[in-house]
């Protein structure tokens, strides 16, 4: 897949993940969030939850699943966003979700993570959040 095609399926990918939670009541708060820490593809509302949503968009199930590309690292970034994002609108509860989608041709096959991982105290240095 070239560079181009890859970019217009993760746009895609988006606009189906934006979709999939407006059906469940959710309002789209912001898509491709910009902060010090990197990216939020997604963050979505409903009531005081506030969700982050990583979305990952396959067209070839070759290199895995596009959750499996949710490692910790990501994870922790994620969390790092999270709190970012948490600093500038108090009494939200935050939540995360990884929604994969995986191009089949003809449509997306989507698989959804709610609450798909918990940020925990460092026991060592509380401080940092591990995810």
């Amino acid at each position: 897949m070239s560079g181009n095609s890859a970019i217009a399926l993760g746009r895609r990918g988006e606009r189906r993940a934006a979709w999939f939670y407006r059906l469940r009541g959710y309002s789209i708060v912001e898509r491709n969030l910009r902060l010090r820490a990197g990216e939020i593809d997604l963050i979505v509302r409903r009531g005081r939850t506030v969700v982050i949503v990583e979305v990952k968009t396959r067209q070839s199930r070759v290199a895995g699943e596009g959750f499996d590309a949710v490692d910790r690292r990501k994870r922790e970034r994620l969390v790092r966003l999270g709190d970012q994002y948490a600093a500038t609108h108090p009494g939200v509860q935050l939540r995360y979700d990884i929604l994969s989608l995986h191009w089949n041709g003809w449509r997306f096959e989507v698989t959804h993570f709610p609450d798909a991982f918990r940020p925990v105290a460092d026991a060592t240095r509380p401080w940092i959040w591990r995810a």
